[in-house]
């Protein structure tokens, strides 16, 4: 792992925890000077199927004027089979590119060529599961593949632990779930009615003291662009507890991100060339993975998931 990578992850400033329905929220802000203008991608993204069509790939093109970031773990859906986005991707202003994906839908191999952004992400389960098996391909045979049968093995057990019968066992089910549940929507729309902070770049999310994730954007709009897709899979992920988590004061929530950030900065990490612009690095332990993306120098997108 590079200093500047650790220079920048533990450079990030958490703020007063939010707790809301047992699932605590902590804003992060970005350290002084950080001027990214890496836009998020949205609808003027072109995403397609190659013209001869393959699971583990996409093509993209930006027609804009401006730098498009694609965060791993976005859904898109459509074409052929909705797909997950494997690593994060910057794509230049005019340019088109392949994209690593992972299918989400494992019942489906038909329709039309064109995708739309879903406005979703993957649950942490998910998004665990696959950047271990990316960053294994990536050390092995210097392929950002995912290890597909663990996707499709992780939406099973999503659907199937909440009782979710999902047409062609398309992920998106879970999260269409989610809006037949009166009570952790209510917790949905708390947060949404939060919204973020001015400065915010990105968000922590706990279960008591425990730090489940962190995403990190390259600047207040494209969180704000993401949020909703954020506070969905925060929701969706807290199933896997019995029981809420506890409200914790804003010292302990502060001391737990810190120490998470840390840990993971100290983990020694695997560089690679971005598939768009910019240099990759990915980490891999027992205990959690993450994952940045840096662009002339400056982090511009980051995540981290603790198993």
């Amino acid at each position: 792992m590079t200093t500047a990578f650790l220079k920048d992850i533990t450079a990030l400033k958490p703020g007063v925890p939010v707790t809301r329905g047992g699932i605590t929220m902590i804003p992060i802000f970005a350290p002084a000077g950080r001027t990214s203008k890496i836009k998020m991608a949205g609808d003027e993204l072109v995403v397609s199927e190659l013209e001869t069509p393959t699971v583990p790939q996409l093509q993209v093109h930006n027609p804009t004027p401006h730098d498009l970031l694609i965060p791993a773990g976005r859904i898109l859906s459509g074409g052929r089979q909705t797909r997950v986005v494997n690593v994060s991707i910057v794509v230049a202003a005019g340019t088109k590119m392949v994209i690593p994906v992972s299918c989400v839908e494992a019942g489906r191999w038909s329709g039309r060529s064109r995708f739309a952004n879903s406005g979703r992400v993957a649950s942490r389960r998910m998004r665990v599961a696959k950047q271990r098996s990316v960053k294994n391909n990536i050390d092995q045979y210097k392929s950002k593949a995912s290890a597909q049968g663990e996707v499709w093995n992780t939406i099973a057990y999503e659907l199937n632990s909440r009782g979710v019968h999902a047409e062609a066992s398309l992920f998106l089910g879970v999260d269409e779930d989610l809006d037949r549940r009166s009570d952790r929507i209510a917790v949905v729309n708390q947060f949404l009615t939060d919204g973020i902070q001015p400065g915010q770049v990105g968000v922590a999310i706990a279960h008591g003291d425990k730090i489940l994730g962190v995403e990190v954007f390259p600047s207040t709009e494209a969180l704000e662009v993401s949020w909703e897709a954020i506070v969905r899979a925060a929701v969706i992920d807290a199933d896997e507890f019995s029981t809420p988590g506890v409200t914790i004061d804003a010292a302990s929530g502060i001391a737990a991100l810190e120490k998470f950030l840390a840990a993971v900065a100290a983990t020694e990490g695997t560089l690679s060339d971005g598939v768009g612009r910019g240099t990759e690095l990915h980490v891999e332990t027992a205990a959690y993975v993450a994952h940045g993306l840096t662009v002339d120098g400056e982090l511009v997108y980051c995540n981290a998931f603790a198993s």
